[in-house]
């Protein structure tokens, strides 16, 4: 097969369904049928941009688009990608072409700092300020009781994995601390399955965060954060990328904006909320918070200062790692502590929050304009050999 930008749908369905049967070791079954999940769900949230075509079409486009352009299956909704011209698809920073800058940006052999949690928790851990425990075998169960004895409520991350999957709270109650102890790996070797991982099938708990009142009563039930993107250009210079605060919705303990949540733009002089919220669900502006009813622009982040200078602080014990999306929480004793660094972090946020693509800016702002074409090239060469690019 040839791949090469086309505004001929019928191109791109026969190209996206070729890609599909010559890879059948990256679309299994679950993936197939997750990647039509998503886009039937969001199909019925935005039907004007699904634009009466039917899952397995736009199943076949959205494959051609993540090959071409490097777009992920909810930009197809969230940015108003799908049947969008070349012109707009090139002007976004999409999930897949990111890592052409970050890999101009990061050294590879230094990823796994922040990529392993539990490395990071290592390397960070006074940041943190709050207890995390790595559990890898059998061996780890009598520190995991100790630890259930101290926090009755934990929460529970899977050591490889991004976007919130297999994140969640755990409650012990009366569990059998044992029968629970091997739930949490059998979950966690049911996703790293899922998701084609299985470099990393550790598992991280960690003690719940309690959230400060002026970010809890955004909304109390989950940890509301603050993602910063800092950019290290060396010698004292760090620099701040489009910040934003997400804000969780509708009584769920996940603050994601993969699961979600509400984001907004946040202005990175004064520390105050300055654009409506979206979620990457519906995208239309978000005013006022479903369920708290506090107004979502005007919000002022407590101690601003404090947090820009803690972001450069991370940013400067990692100095190969030059891009990095830092995850803060405001706990209740006032300090901005790290949730986790993203070493590879989306750079959606700042586009679908300021309904723009962001690309052009973004080169000017690194100073680097990649030369490739497209995100998979070099990679795994022999991985790709059935794809043959116009390029």
């Amino acid at each position: 097969m040839k791949l090469y930008a086309s505004e001929d749908e019928t191109y791109q369905i026969r190209t996206g369904r070729e890609i599909v049967a010559a890879y059948p070791e990256i679309y299994n079954q679950w993936i197939i049928q997750d990647i039509k999940k998503k886009l039937e769900v969001r199909a019925k949230i935005r039907p004007d941009i699904a634009g009466g075509r039917s899952i397995e079409d736009m199943f076949a486009i959205a494959t051609y688009d993540y090959w071409q352009y490097g777009i992920g299956t909810t930009e197809e909704f969230f940015n108003e990608l799908l049947g969008a011209s070349d012109k707009k698809k090139r002007e976004y920073l999409t999930y897949r072409g990111r890592f052409l800058y970050i890999d101009y940006l990061n050294k590879k052999e230094d990823m796994h700092l922040l990529r392993n949690k539990w490395h990071a928790y290592q390397l960070l851990k006074d940041a943190y300020r709050r207890e995390v425990l790595l559990l890898e075998s059998e061996q780890d169960f009598p520190a995991f009781a100790a630890f259930c004895q101290r926090h009755p409520s934990f929460v529970v991350k899977p050591i490889g994995l991004g976007q919130s999957l297999g994140v969640r709270k755990v409650e012990v109650g009366d569990s059998d601390t044992h029968e629970l102890f091997n739930q949490l790996f059998a979950e966690i070797e049911t996703e790293n399955g899922h998701w084609n991982s299985g470099t990393e099938k550790g598992v991280l708990v960690e003690e719940l965060i309690e959230q400060g009142e002026e970010m809890a009563v955004l909304h109390p039930a989950s940890v509301n954060s603050v993602r910063i993107i800092t950019v290290n250009f060396g010698d004292g210079d760090i620099r701040i990328w489009y910040p934003f605060v997400r804000i969780g919705v509708g009584g769920n303990f996940i603050c994601s904006g993969a699961t979600g949540s509400i984001e907004a733009g946040i202005d990175a002089g004064t520390g105050v909320v300055n654009t409506s919220g979206i979620d990457k669900f519906r995208v239309a502006p978000i005013d006022t918070h479903p369920d708290t009813r506090i107004p979502i622009k005007g919000i002022r982040i407590p101690r601003w200062r404090q947090l820009c200078q803690k972001a450069i602080k991370m940013a400067e014990c990692v100095p190969t790692l030059r891009y990095v999306g830092w995850d803060f929480a405001y706990d209740k004793e006032g300090e901005w502590i790290v949730i986790e660094g993203n070493e590879n972090a989306e750079l959606s946020g700042s586009q679908i929050i300021n309904r723009e693509g962001k690309r052009e800016e973004f080169e000017h702002f690194t100073g680097y304009h990649p030369t490739k074409e497209y995100w998979w090239q070099g990679k795994y060469p022999s991985r790709f050999e059935n794809i043959k690019s116009e390029a």
